[in-house]
């Protein structure tokens, strides 16, 4: 394949046929995809034109793909800079700006050279001015 595959990512839904995440959203390889179908692990809902090929076979490659069993979701959502922003309301814990993320960043509570780690109870976001107190 001549783009390593990298053009050809397949969206993973869940049994219930929702993405099993959203941020970010739940791709997989066409690699991951392929073997996923051979194990009778998903359901094929939608494929991309192009076809792989063994010396047996030909598969045309999945797009979206539904899991056969329900895996339930977590309960947290993944802990990234834009999901404390989101939190957060994009403003600033300190000051009460409410600003554009690009100009916005997060603080330890707890600084981590103190033993504070970076957890959802122990980060806030807040404007560059203030982080710098």
């Amino acid at each position: 394949m001549p783009d390593g595959g990298q053009n050809f990512p397949a969206l993973v839904l869940n049994a219930d046929f929702r993405p099993l995440s959203y941020f970010p959203l739940s791709l997989w390889s066409w690699q991951d995809a392929v073997k996923a179908v051979f194990l009778d692990r998903v359901s094929v809902l939608s494929e991309y034109e192009h076809e792989v090929h063994s010396v047996s076979a030909a598969m045309r490659l999945p797009s979206v793909i539904a899991l056969k069993d329900f895996v339930p979701g977590l309960r947290q959502p993944a802990f990234t800079r834009f999901n404390v922003f989101l939190r957060d309301g994009f403003t600033c814990q300190y000051c009460h700006n409410r600003l554009p993320a690009p100009e916005l960043t997060f603080d330890h509570v707890i600084p981590r050279a103190r033993g504070g780690r970076t957890t959802w109870e122990n980060v806030v976001t807040a404007c560059g001015a203030c982080n710098l107190r």
